[in-house]
Parts: C-alpha cells; structure tokens; sequence
C-alpha cells in the first residue's frame, strides 16, 4: 500500500510538510515523475485549492483517508491543487485513462469543484471507475455525492450559546459566512441564527467574508478584518462557517478576549473562550463510502446526511458543561423538525 501526494504550482508551507510527515506519504514532483502503486484499488483525491492546514474540514478528511487506507488496503493519490482550474485538469487527465485490473475512484474533497464538474462531459468512460464529489446538494450525472447538512448542529449550537448568556438580555452574536452561496454554509449560517434567536438571544448577524461565488473560504486578512468590525458593533460571539479563514476568527477570539464556536472538529485546542464545536465526521462518511466501493455494494447517486445520520454533532468544550444550559433538551427535540422544515425551503 502508498499513498502520493502532488503538489500542482503551489506554495510550499510548513504546516504541508508536518501533515506529509504525519501520514508517510511521499512527495516525488521534484523528480516528476509517479511511483508504481502496488493495490489494484486506487483512491485519487483533489483537495480544495490551498486547502491542507486549514485546522479543520481539509485536515479531518486526510486523517480519515490515512486511517481508511491502512484499514482497508488501498493505494492513495492526493493533489493539491493552486486553483479549481487546476484541480479540473488532474481529473481530466484521470478520466482519459482506462482501469486494467484496478478499480479507481476519484475523489473531489470540495463543492469548489461542482460548477465545473456539473458542466463538464468528461466522464471515465470504463465500469471500474468512480467519481465522488462532497457537499452538493444536487445530484450530479455519472458522478457519486453526498453532503453533510449542518443546520441541526448549528441550530443547537445557537440555542445553547443564547441559553448560557440567558442574563445578557443584549447579547449579540454574528455568523461569519464564506460567502452567500455555499448552500452548506446557509444551512449552518440559519441554523445558528434561528437556534439563537429562538432561545432568547437578542441579535444573530449573518455577515460574508466575500460576495464572489466560490470565495471566502482562504481569507484569513479579510475575517479577521470583519471580526474588528462586527466586534465595534457590539457583537461579542463568533460563530465562523468559512473554511481556512475560521482560523482568524480562532485568532480573534483569543486576542480580543471573546467567544467563539468550532466547525468541522473539535477546535478547544485554538481559544480558551470556545463554548462547543460542530463536528463533521467527514472522514468517517468517506472512511464508509469507500468500504461500501471496495465491496461493490450499491450506492445511492446522492445521499443528504442530516442531524440523524450520525456524521454530524456537537460537543462541548473545555469546562463548559451541557447543563449550563437550562432547557436545552427542549431545543434538541425540536432539531429534526426544524432541519427538515430549512430543507423543504431550499
């Protein structure tokens, strides 16, 4: 078994090189040239451009493919693009290729690829080729996806943050969101805000890192820049749903003295002033997809994986404490139905 990583015209960057270390990997672009894999099942992966060490989504899914690898005995291939464009063209040249005795699955790690995978023709034209893209919420022709829904946790982390500031009768808090059409980032982003607002809060504020389509995501300067802001307004809680830029916001929160909520993992570890974290189990939901690919089981086209899926929860952090919040049950019994309420609506 071997796993390759490639780096297509990218910045090298110290937090890469540990992340290589972790998992033994090999980076061969130096010599331009592709070590001969041993598996005759192959898992080619694109990560979002610039996306390793982002301290959540990008890293959580290269442990949990590491972890999948030596469990089940696959060879791994892993790019990191500098741009979607990029990320394209490794999977146009994937797709040009015919599987002989293997069977391969390529994978997109981000719906930064969708636009230009929905409106491609490239397909792999043999049976024993697959192609996975996360997070979209639209089936997409020739193509496996799925998404991890995060209204659910993000609706309980709103009502909890409201319940355990119950005494502030003016406490603000502000989503900050990638950008206004990331679909999974509005689920969150409303979930938080309704979650909050519905347990007393006084004020949810949706702001965006950017307003370009597929943007905001790798933006540390420019959240930090809308924490100042949204912090001189009166807002005093940061709940980030923006990828790499959440890392400013975990600065912020610990410069400023304010509080804050993870995404993606268990981010405790980055402020002392966070009261939960949402977590995504994107290793595991891919860790279970590629188990059922390597069996030749059935899969669904496209899957929504929700509140009750399993690959979604929350956990708090530190010596905060669930029962800091009275009442909370309340708002955990009302998640399914407010979740499948959000879904009917988009």
């Amino acid at each position: 078994m071997s796993c390759i990583i490639t780096r297509n015209v990218i910045r090298v960057v110290f937090i890469v090189a540990i992340l290589f270390s972790i998992v033994g990997c090999s980076d061969n672009d130096e010599n331009n040239t592709t070590p001969s894999l041993t598996s005759t099942n192959v898992v080619e992966v694109v990560f979002s451009p610039s996306g390793f060490g982002d301290l959540g989504y990008n890293d959580i899914i290269l442990t949990g493919l590491e972890e999948s690898r030596k469990r089940l005995g696959f060879d791994v291939m892993m790019h990191v693009p500098a741009s979607v464009e990029d990320g394209i063209a490794i999977y146009n040249k994937w797709a040009q290729k015919t599987a002989k005795d293997e069977r391969r699955l390529f994978i997109f790690a981000s719906n930064q690829y969708e636009s230009a995978l929905r409106n491609s023709s490239v397909r792999p034209s043999d049976a024993n080729s697959s192609v996975l893209l996360y997070e979209t919420h639209e089936p997409i022709d020739g193509v496996y996806t799925f998404r991890i829904g995060m209204y659910g946790a993000a609706y309980l982390i709103g009502a909890y943050t409201a319940l355990t500031n119950k005494d502030e009768s003016d406490y603000k808090a502000a989503v900050l969101a990638a950008n206004p059409f990331d679909r999974n980032v509005d689920g969150a982003a409303q979930g938080f805000r309704d979650g909050f607002l519905e347990a007393g809060g006084a004020d949810a504020t949706i702001s965006y890192i950017s307003d370009r389509d597929g943007d905001g995501y790798n933006m540390p300067t420019e959240a930090y820049a809308l924490c100042n802001r949204l912090y001189e307004s009166g807002h005093t809680f940061f709940f980030p749903v923006a990828g790499g830029s959440n890392k400013a916001v975990y600065q912020f929160s610990r410069n400023q003295g304010v509080y804050t909520a993870g995404i993606d993992g268990d981010m405790s570890a980055y402020s002392g002033l966070m009261n939960c974290s949402l977590v995504k189990n994107i290793g595991s939901a891919t860790n279970d997809f590629i188990a059922l690919w390597l069996d030749k089981k059935e899969i669904p086209q496209h899957q929504d994986f929700l509140w009750d899926s399993g690959y979604v929860n929350v956990i708090y952090c530190h010596d905060w404490k669930e029962t800091d919040a009275q009442g909370i049950e309340t708002f955990k019994n009302n998640i399914l139905g407010k979740e499948t309420e959000y879904e009917k609506s988009k």
